[in-house]
């Protein structure tokens, strides 16, 4: 009722009007197994459309007022639904109306889901409108009955297999609520219609077609429910029996409605379903039961009354077979039907039944030909080519057969040909009917009794009439267990008939006509068999005169007798079709069932002598070999007709027996050259090993043979051929042979094929799939097959024709595909032939442009092909492309995508960049198709398959990696809205997909995101994919930024990291109920979460990018602008956005629990090692096989492998050994012995695998060459580079070469058991790797974020306020990680195998989880407790020792190591510290400080075994070098080191030239060596003088020798000189330790050493001893002194080493005066003027404070710009304190980087003396240092002053002339002061108080080097004679007052004053006595 709405003009109408699309509903029906039950969303659409499916197409209204009137209104509702109608859908809907009298409503939803799913078949058959709504209705019409009759037969199904199931109750409803009269109703309405007056003419053929359509699919659904659930009535009977005689009478529309071929065809089928609806009706199967069972017609028989018999009859009887033929066969199933009725009991009280003459209907049925009649049905095409219910309809005629024949009692005397054509529609009925063969031969299957009977009688003439038993039977073997039971019941046979002249015979028993042979009888047509005289024999028949056909009692095998005949046949021509019936039979049989295949190649029988009696002497054994018989029946065929036909069948015969039996049958058919192989001149001109240089070419015999096949029969010899060819390369077989039937298959056969004449249309499609499997089969198999591979590789992509012709079938567009179903030309089953070879032929390219045929050189010439704009028909892109928008058929769909990956990989090559550029030639329309395409696909909620929505999430992935302007085209077209058929709950059909304005692409993918928390668990495999997508874009973010943009967001963020945390499962690998799937699901799991983290970091880093530039513009508008701020980038919020949300997560999420996820490794080693160990034990079970000549149905490849890998073990000497030992135990040798020896090495493997080790040295040897032979070496899995499989074993191979599915019949079967534990091994190990590569990727991507997180660069430290950093990991919780690390690594570790063979994937393991913990323990820093730093200097030091037996070489180690050695360094730190952390008392405190001493000392001897390897060296002496500083005494740690330590390497790398980046790190170690004695001497005696001669033998003249070391040079790129870290003062460092080591006891010559370095380096030494310039005004020199470099902290330690040096050789008075001579003088010159430069650092008077710095020092190594930043900790205004703040500022030149480099950012300064007065930590360690060479210069001098007092005491008087040079008494006065006014300035400051050892060193150095000053002073005035002059007295009296004011109660300086006074007591006595007097 429609219903006027109030003011917004929606008018409501009937809601069952409305209706959801039966297309849609039907695909879900059919989708749905026929032996489950309805899913429950099935189930309810069903019940909710019962109304429909009950009244079927009548609920299509007629028009009426009210629904024309409600269209008047705006919006339409209908129950639940609204729909909008517009004017133009309005005068649409009304015309659609009145052409089809629909209601106005429904027409009106007809119009509106057109549109919205308009086909884009925009020039085919249909023009307009209305021609595609009327489409679409009929449509609908059709799919509402064909869901009815889905509903039936599934319920049919399930009923009678007595299951309960809910669609069975549906089904039952809809009948009890009148369905079969509601479909009688709409059908007698159909026949009676008329064409719409108002329709256009050239739609009548449509409305034809679809009337006869709905009649037969009416039919369809009458049948099933007679057929099972409905007995029909006996009223019903009699209307469809007049129904079917207008039928045949063309009484009804069917003339009018038979306008087109398929129309008539349609009308021919309607009239066989009615036929066989009554033939089922009369419940023939029901009276075959009663008369078996003896019950009267009205005990058993309700469906007809005696009355409704009788009408009836008058009905029947009214029928003229002489008018209508069509009769016939309804009149003789009556008569059937009546004789079964007749042979019931009490039959003489049913006179009625008694009068109807039923032999007159037979009479007349035959007249009419009836059975030739019901042979025509069953061979009809329209019955095999039916949807519907054909093995139903089978199953009505095979009853009807069998009731034929159980009434009239057929037998084998029927000679007038009836006979035949029982025979033929019985072979009819059973072939290709599996269900009916096997009812057939199940005993309890009564309506089959009558065959099985008459089967029996022609067994009993066997072999007399063979042809028609092995005819019958060809029919009977349909299925494995069918095929079974007619070999049995042949092989059983319990004798042979033959005719025989009854004169040879006796008669034993007349009753039972038994006669006896009396002298050996040959059997006719079986050359040699002979049936020996006295055999017994009934006899059957007279055949002639004096001729009887006679059933001997003589058993033999009814298989054998076949065989035999046939290998003979050549004997008997006449037998021709006896041996093509006989060939079909076998041809069957070994089709059906591979164990039947299996006895035809050991098939035995037996034969008798002609002499011999049955009981005289035993038979003999004859044996027939089936596959050579049939290789020589091959050869003998003519190229004709027949010919081909038993050519197809004997290659598919041997094609099957090559599968069963692999080496031996290829060895036949080779030997035989069925194909007559030519030897001709290869053409290719390639060779390889083991193939000959041509014979690549059959003869033309083949070629012809093929052409007959297709022209004339149904293509079976090419598919024979093809399979065969299949069946050859996966036997593994490599000679010319299979090379030539390959390459003849390819191309001859796939290049040529699509141009043959085909007799039977269709079967071009199945020529083109088997082609195509063999093509694929080539590609996947040439990267193992190892002789073939070389000449497949150029073979397939070198010859253009190959891929032309792959071109012409795939390059195909949807529209060109969609046309096909509007076409006339094009039946159903050619489409879909066609589309079968379209998706195998996508699959096919796809696998040609992987990566593993990349290497091949003609690749480049196919891949050119392939990305050509001229393809034809249309390029391969553009079809792929199209391809994808044929939502018809997902499986299209899905190849195209994978193809599509393909080509983005190899559309980047720089050869086809343009190509790519121009968007692969697509055009804007093209691309917003595709675009669609890909948004529906993934936005639908029910896809077809998810691998579908997978595939095209990796080819989007790959157009990101590789096409990134054609993802952005694609990904950012245009923004499109939703569209109402988009958003609705039903997906868009077929191609409607296209005008579909769908979702944007990432708004799809944001919906995934949003369900990742269930995706993870139910489909990871997607959600994976879905992130790869992701990662992609983030990965290419420089050509996706908008697109990201658009991505980015918190929820986005929250919701990647939560689902991290979620996709964690606790599911172990070794779990036993873990089964494959959830496995596979937990892989997929890890992966998800590296996906997400790698999201995460290229975020994060792509931000501090963004940062970076956001700094460096600001730094250029400020350089610009006057210091005005730039403009702020915007992603700056997005960065911190993320970094607050990150930081978030790692407090809330990742705790410790988590991250023992990830690190926790369930990696079980033993797993490889058992599958080895099962691989040793098949190959040894193979082997007792195989050289015992039984190889089964192993491959000709693995049976190869097992003889190579036997001859080598038989060769062991452990092998000969065991053959020794035997014999002299009385084993005689042989097979025998060799036998012996392999079974107990298979138990002794066996209790391997159980846990026992084997004991007995040689077996043990020979197990070892097994397990390391890599037996199973080929069956590696090679990935291709893109994809992400990770299996280690292709076990489907390895499965395929085994034939373990041919095992279980024949006695294989015991050793089944061995391969399937192989196999499972393998798998275990395939799962375990895919499981551990997945989770080791996680861990790695978790450190890499964590490390990007963690790793802030201060150059963005000016941005704090911009960028708020996120929050940190807990300290509590990363100790507990850390725990919980070491727990993992050690587990891990203790995998490690103790043999050196390491396993890569154990070090892989080891390396993530050791580098997530050096992460974590550089975070804590300083922070880590004693107790945590113990754990992990313990756990690695455990790692370094396992990890020591490992080979270097094995991948992943030597990294592994170092990773190890950083985790130690960065630990020694924190176990130096003397810190409460982690203990409670200090009872426990001590106890951990014992405990890490002793786990640092435990230590020494594993890092001293990592100095051998150079990539160790260095890290391994810092470590040490950081332990033994760690003792207060050597003896703790040295003996250590004198036991483990390699010395010597370590001296002699000193004279390595690759080694000079680590000299510094190897003289600081041996430096430290060098303070011990004992070091000392080891350095001498590891000739360490020599080496260092070495080292040092190329220094410049006059230059400081600089190595740079790596990491901490800054600004190498600027000056090197400045930069590097200088060695000589290392060197000469090392010299001095030595010599103070040694001292005066030692034999060291330290002569040499003050030759060397005083005489030899006077140069060097001169270099480190000169003074810098002193400041002037004259501005050239201060040009001069700006060119020269200035001086560095390193280079003043240099020149402290070197004075040192100096100091302690003096002390050698012997050797020093020896060596020098004249050089001293030049020496004590140089420390004058450097003390002189240095007495500069106490202003003169007069001079301004103000005044120029005497140098300048700058930082350069990082750690001086870190003491650049730190404030003084002295804080002296005097001195060099002083003029070293001056001195220490930024160097000028580079304050622009070095503000960058630094820790903070510091502001370059454009004036080199601005903003450089403060104190800093750098310009404390340059003022001490110079002080520090203070002190050197002065003791060197005072030594020289002393040996020139000690030598004038000797003589007795002072030589002036040879007196040393002393400084002049001003210089020491400014060392004087310096000294006294600082000591005194930091004194009087009160910082002593809390004095660090910085202040109280340098306050004892200052008063050490003031008491020096002053006894030089004193050894110049006593030299001189000179008195001091007054002033100065008075001055220093004045500072030493102070000084000693100051230095009261500082206790440190005590000893030190002390000293001072005595040295003052002879300068100054009256300073001293005056300060005492006050």
């Amino acid at each position: 009722m429609a219903e006027a709405a109030n003011d917004e003009s929606l008018a409501t109408v009937d809601a069952s009007l409305w209706w959801d699309p039966f297309t849609h509903l039907l695909a879900e029906l059919e989708s749905v197994s026929l032996s489950s039950d309805l899913p429950p969303p099935l189930e309810k659409k069903i019940k909710d459309n019962h109304a429909w499916f009950s009244d079927t197409i009548s609920l299509f209204k007629p028009p009426n007022q009210k629904s024309r009137e409600a269209l008047n209104a705006s919006r339409l509702k209908i129950g639940l639904h609204q729909i909008t109608v517009e004017t133009d859908k309005k005068e649409a809907a009304l015309k659609i109306s009145s052409t089809l009298c629909l209601d106005e409503v429904q027409s009106c939803i007809l119009v509106h889901r057109t549109i919205n799913q308009k086909s884009i078949v925009s020039d085919g058959v249909f023009h307009g409108l209305p021609h595609l709504v009327m489409l679409q209705y009929y449509l609908e019409r059709q799919c509402l009955l064909k869901c009815t009759r889905q509903i039936i037969m599934q319920a049919l199904y399930i009923a009678t297999r007595s299951q309960d199931a809910s669609i069975v109750d549906v089904s039952q409803k809809l009948i009890s609520d009148g369905l079969v009269r509601k479909l009688f109703s709409v059908l007698l309405e159909n026949l009676s219609s008329n064409f719409p007056e108002n329709m256009d003419v050239d739609l009548y053929t449509l409305w034809a077609e679809a009337m006869v359509t709905e009649d037969n699919l009416i039919l369809d659904v009458l049948f099933l429910i007679f057929y099972e659930f409905s007995p029909c009535t006996g009223e019903l009977w009699k209307k469809m029996c007049s129904l079917y005689e207008g039928f045949i009478s063309n009484s009804y529309n069917f003339g009018k409605l038979a306008v087109s071929a398929e129309a008539v065809a349609s009308i021919y089928h309607a009239k066989l379903q009615l036929l066989l609806i009554l033939i089922e009706t009369l419940d023939l199967e029901n009276l075959l039961q009663m008369v078996h069972d003896e019950i009267p017609f009205r005990q058993g028989y309700d469906t007809f009354s005696l009355s409704e018999v009788q009408e009836i009859d008058a009905i029947v009887s009214s029928f003229d077979v002489l008018e209508n033929k069509e009769s016939g066969p309804l009149i003789l199933a009556w008569a059937v039907f009546l004789c079964l009725i007749s042979s019931l009991p009490e039959k003489e009280e049913n006179n009625i039944l008694m009068e109807i003459d039923h032999i007159g209907y037979v009479r007349q049925a035959f007249e009419a030909g009836s059975l030739t009649s019901f042979l025509e049905i069953i061979e009809n095409d329209i019955l095999r080519d039916f949807d519907g219910p054909v093995a139903g309809f089978r199953s009505v005629l095979r009853t009807f057969i069998a009731a034929f024949i159980a009434s009239y009692e057929i037998n084998l005397q029927l000679e007038d040909g009836n006979l035949k054509l029982i025979l033929d529609i019985l072979c009819k009925i059973y072939e290709g009917e599996e269900s009916l063969c096997t009812q057939f031969w199940d005993r309890e299957s009564f309506v089959d009794g009558p065959i099985r009977c008459l089967l029996c009688s022609l067994e009993g003439e066997f072999p007399f009439r063979t042809a028609e038993l092995t005819q019958l039977l060809s029919a009977l073997c349909e299925g494995a267990w069918p095929a079974e039971c007619v070999f049995n019941f042949l092989d059983k046979s319990t004798g042979l008939s033959s005719p025989v002249d009854v004169d040879l015979c006796s008669i034993v028993d007349d009753a039972s006509q038994t006669v006896m042979v009396l002298q050996p009888l040959h059997l006719p047509g079986i050359e040699g068999l002979v049936i020996p005289s006295g055999t017994h024999g009934h006899l059957l028949k007279m055949i002639d005169t004096n001729i009887a056909l006679v059933r001997w009692e003589f058993s033999q095998s009814g298989v054998f007798m076949l065989l035999l005949r046939f290998a003979q046949g050549g004997l008997y021509l006449e037998k021709t079709s006896e041996i093509t019936m006989t060939l079909g039979l076998l041809n069957r049989l070994v089709t059906f069932n591979m164990g039947v295949c299996s006895a035809f190649l050991d098939l035995r029988g037996y034969m008798h002598d002609e002499m011999s009696s049955p009981t005289e002497h035993l038979p003999y054994v004859y044996s027939v070999n089936v596959a050579e018989t049939i290789c020589a029946f091959i050869k003998s065929l003519p190229p004709n007709c027949s010919g081909v036909a038993s050519m197809s069948m004997g290659v598919n015969i041997l094609a099957k027996m090559l599968k069963c039996s692999p080496y031996l049958v290829s060895k036949l058919i080779v030997q035989a050259n069925i194909f007559d192989v030519a030897f001709r001149m290869n053409p290719f001109k390639i060779g390889s090993k083991g193939l000959s240089s041509g014979s690549w070419l059959l003869s033309g015999r083949l070629a012809k043979m093929l052409s007959t096949d297709c022209e004339q029969n149904d293509c079976q010899l090419t598919l024979s051929v093809l399979d065969l060819t299949m069946q050859f390369m996966d036997s593994g077989m490599e000679n010319d042979d299979v090379l030539a039937l390959v390459i003849f298959s390819i191309q001859y056969v796939l290049v040529n094929h699509e141009f043959w004449n085909y007799k039977i249309k269709h079967a071009r499609w199945k020529v083109t799939l088997k082609v195509l499997e063999v093509l694929k089969k080539c590609i996947l198999s040439v990267s193992y097959i190892q002789k073939l591979g070389e000449v497949l590789r150029h073979f397939l992509f070198g010859d253009s024709s190959i891929y032309n012709a792959l071109f012409r079938l795939v390059c195909m567009t949807s529209d060109g595909l969609e046309k096909l179903y509007f076409s006339r030309l094009y039946g159903l089953t050619e489409i879909e032939g066609l589309q079968e070879a379209i998706i195998l032929g996508l699959d096919v390219l796809s696998s040609m442009l992987s990566d593993l045929s990349r290497d091949v050189p003609s690749f480049s010439v196919f891949r050119q092909a392939v990305m050509s704009v001229t393809t034809k028909p249309v390029p391969v892109v553009t079809a792929a492309i199209s391809l994808m928008s044929f939502f018809r058929n997902p499986k299209i769909q899905l190849g195209a995508a994978r193809l599509l990956s393909r080509l983005f990989i190899i559309g980047d090559d720089s050869q086809t960049h343009a190509l790519s550029n121009a968007y692969f030639g697509l055009d804007d329309k093209q691309i917003n198709n595709f675009k669609n395409t890909i948004s529906c696909i993934l936005y639908q909620e029910n896809v077809a398959s998810d691998d579908l929505v997978i595939a095209m999430f990796k080819m989007l992935t790959y157009a990101a990696r590789h096409q990134a302007s054609f993802v952005s085209a694609v990904v950012a077209l245009g923004e499109n809205p939703i569209s109402e058929s988009c958003s609705s709950d039903n997906p868009p059909a077929y191609n409607d997909v296209l005008q579909c304005n769908a979702v944007n692409i990432l708004d799809s993918i944001w919906i995934y995101v949003i369900r990742s928390d269930d995706l993870v668990m139910t489909k990871s495999c997607i959600m994976c994919n879905v992130l790869n997508f992701l990662k992609a874009l983030w990965q290419g973010a420089a050509h996706y930024t908008n697109l990201l943009k658009q991505l980015r967001n918190s929820d986005f963020w929250k919701k990647l990291l939560n689902f991290v945390v979620l996709s964690i499962d606790k599911k172990s690998f070794q779990s036993e109920s873990a089964t494959k799937l959830e496995l596979q699901n937990l892989a997929y799991r890890y992966q998800c979460q590296h996906n997400v983290l790698d999201v995460v970091t290229c975020e994060m880093f792509l931000q501090k990018k963004l940062l970076h530039s956001e700094l460096v513009t600001k730094e250029s508008s400020k350089s610009s602008n006057n210091g005005s701020d730039g403009s702020k980038v915007a992603t700056a919020e997005s960065s911190c956005n993320l970094k607050d949300i990150f930081g978030v997560w790692c407090e809330s999420s990742l705790d410790a629990e988590t991250i023992k996820t990830f690190v926790s490794f369930e990696y079980d080693g033993s797993v490889k090692l058992r599958a080895r160990v099962a691989a040793g034990l098949f190959a040894v079970r193979m082997m007792c096989k195989v050289k015992g000549g039984d190889r089964g149905s192993l491959s000709v490849s693995l049976v190869d492998k097992v003889t190579n890998l036997w001859q080598k073990l038989r060769k062991l000497p452990a092998f000969s050994e065991l053959m020794t030992l035997y014999a002299e135990h009385g084993y005689s040798g042989g097979n025998e012995l060799d036998d012996l020896i392999l079974n107990e090495l298979f138990y002794h493997l066996q209790g391997e695998l159980e846990g026992r080790k084997i004991s007995h040295i040689a077996f043990k040897e020979l197990s070892q060459y097994l397990l390391q032979s890599n037996f199973l070496q080929t069956y590696y899995c090679k990935h291709d580079q893109e994809t992400d499989g990770v299996c280690l074993y292709d076990t489907d191979r390895l499965q395929g070469d085994m034939g373990i599915d041919l095992w279980d019949l024949s006695d294989w079967k015991a050793s089944k058991a061995v391969a399937e534990m192989l196999l499972l091994s393998l798998q275990n190990v395939n799962f375990m790797v895919s499981l551990t590569k997945s989770k080791l990727s996680a861990l790695i991507a978790l450190t890499t974020t964590l490390s990007i997180y963690d790793n802030d660069d201060a150059r963005f430290t000016s941005l704090e306020n911009e960028v708020k950093s996120g929050g940190k990991i807990p300290e509590k919780s990363l100790s507990s990680m850390i725990d919980n690390i070491c727990q993992s690594l050690y587990l891990t570790i203790e995998l490690l195998p103790p043999v050196s063979d390491a396993s890569e994937d154990i070090v892989e393991i080891l390396a993530a989880q050791a580098e997530l913990l050096f992460r974590f323990t550089r975070s804590l820093s300083m922070r880590l407790s004693l107790s945590a730093s113990v754990l992990v200097l313990k756990t690695s030091g455990y790692g370094l020792k396992e990890l020591s037996n490992c080979r270097p070489l094995v991948f992943g180690v030597i990294s592994l190591v170092k990773t190890f050695l950083m985790l130690i360094l960065f630990s020694l730190k924190s176990t130096w510290r003397d810190s409460c952390l982690g203990v409670r008392t200090e009872i426990e405190h001590n106890e951990a400080l014992s405990e890490a001493a002793n786990v640092r000392l435990g230590l020494l001897p594993v890092i001293c075994n990592c100095i051998e390897l150079t990539e160790h060296c260095s890290i391994s002496l810092i470590i040490i070098d950081q332990i033994v500083k760690g003792f207060s005494t050597p003896a703790t740690w040295f003996p250590i080191i004198q036991k483990h330590l390699p010395m010597q390497h370590i001296v002699l790398k000193l004279q390595d030239k690759r080694s000079y980046s680590n000299i510094d790190i190897i003289l600081k170690f041996l430096l430290t060596i060098a303070h011990v004695k004992e070091g000392a001497e080891m350095l001498l005696n590891a000739g360490f003088f020599a080496s260092l001669r070495v080292l040092l033998a190329d220094l410049p003249n006059g230059r400081p020798l600089s190595v740079v070391e790596r990491g901490r040079n800054w600004a190498n790129s600027f000056d090197n000189n400045e930069m590097a870290q200088p060695i000589w003062g290392l060197s000469l460092a090392v010299v001095t330790a030595i010599i103070n080591s040694l001292g005066e006891s030692s034999n060291f010559n330290v002569e040499h050493v003050v030759t060397y370095f005083l005489l030899e380096k006077a140069d060097l030494i001169s270099h480190h001893l000169s003074a810098p310039d002193f400041p002037s005004d004259d501005h050239g020199r201060k040009r001069l002194r700006a060119l020269k470099p200035y001086p560095s902290l390193s280079s003043l330690r240099e020149s402290e080493n070197t004075i040192m040096l100096i100091c302690v050789l003096v002390k050698h008075r012997n050797a020093w005066s020896r060596a020098l001579k004249e050089m001293e003088s030049h020496l004590r010159e140089r420390c004058i003027h450097l003390l002189a430069f240095i007495s500069c650092g106490t202003p003169r008077h007069g001079e301004s404070r103000g005044r120029d710095p005497p140098i300048f020092c700058h930082p350069i190594l990082h750690e001086e710009y870190e003491w650049h930043e730190k404030p003084s900790s002295i804080n002296s205004t005097n001195g060099w304190f002083a003029f070293s703040a001056l001195c220490c500022g930024l160097n000028p030149k580079y304050s622009s980087f070095s503000s960058r480099t630094a820790t903070t950012m510091i502001k370059a300064q454009p004036d080199e003396h601005a903003n450089l007065t403060s104190q800093t930590h750098f310009s404390d360690a340059m003022s001490i240092q110079i002080y520090r060479i203070t002190f050197l210069l002065l003791e060197f001098l005072c030594q020289q002053a002393e040996d020139a007092a000690e030598r004038a005491e000797e003589v007795g008087f002072v030589d002036l002339a040879h007196f040393p040079e002393l400084p002049v008494p001003d210089i020491l006065h400014c060392l004087q002061d310096q000294g006294i006014s600082i000591v005194t300035e930091l004194c009087e400051a009160g910082k002593l108080k809390l004095a660090t050892s910085e202040i109280q060193g340098a306050c004892i150095l200052l008063l050490q080097i003031t008491v020096m000053a002053l006894y030089l002073e004193f050894c110049v005035i006593q030299i001189c004679g000179m008195r001091p002059v007054h002033g100065r007295v008075e001055d220093f009296s004045k500072e030493f007052h102070a000084l000693s004011k100051a230095t009261k109660g500082h206790a440190f300086l005590k000893e030190s004053m002390n000293s001072l006074k005595r040295t003052m007591s002879f300068v100054f006595p009256e300073v001293l006595q005056a300060e005492d007097v006050l």
